[in-house]
């Protein structure tokens, strides 16, 4: 374009992706990258408890990071997106073919709840609880998987029922409870 003088200027960037679009494209990227990382995580880190859910510990403090982090209402959704995309390549070796779809419910459930409490968002113990039944949608999701298919997942026979949606929950507590508490002590030391 020329101005009225005649003379040529240059197309901004800012003018052509605004900040605030650029800060959106951001923090995507980086929940999707959270969720990737949360997976990576996963899978690579060996915990010899041999407990089922002990992963909770690691998973739900990157999603709470990234979930108590952002301003986004589906922010959880987005990394777990992240994580389920990520679940699809073969270095990550995921054998349950349910297992990203569970993800995502997840996800769904950190937000649902994370809105429904929306008032007191910034209390430990809700983001806590958040987290605990939030990890807890694995073993729940694949008992209805077993429920409807009669495919039993080998944690179930070595353990029953019960003691995979308790340590779940237990430890998808613990994870959640580091990651709330690192977010919400670091913006009590910027104010």
């Amino acid at each position: 374009m020329k101005p009225m003088n005649g003379s040529m200027y240059q197309k901004s960037i800012s003018r052509a992706f605004p900040t605030s679009t650029l800060s959106l494209v951001f923090e995507i990227l980086l929940l999707l990258f959270l969720g990737i990382s949360a997976i990576v995580l996963r899978t690579y880190l060996r915990i010899p408890l041999n407990i089922p859910g002990r992963h909770g510990l690691e998973f739900m403090a990157i999603l709470m990071i990234a979930r108590r982090s952002s301003n986004l209402p589906f922010a959880s959704i987005i990394t777990m997106m992240g994580a389920s995309t990520f679940m699809f390549f073969p270095i990550i070796g995921i054998k349950d073919p349910f297992l990203p779809i569970i993800y995502v419910i997840m996800g769904i459930v950190v937000d649902a709840l994370f809105i429904a409490f929306n008032k007191p968002y910034n209390r430990l113990a809700i983001l806590t609880l958040i987290g605990g039944i939030a990890y807890m949608v694995i073993p729940v999701g694949r008992i209805i998987m077993y429920l409807f298919t009669g495919i039993l997942e080998s944690s179930f026979i070595k353990w029953g029922f019960v003691i995979p949606v308790l340590s779940h929950f237990i430890f998808g507590l613990a994870g959640a409870l580091l990651g709330a508490g690192l977010v919400l002590s670091l913006k009590k030391l910027r104010k």
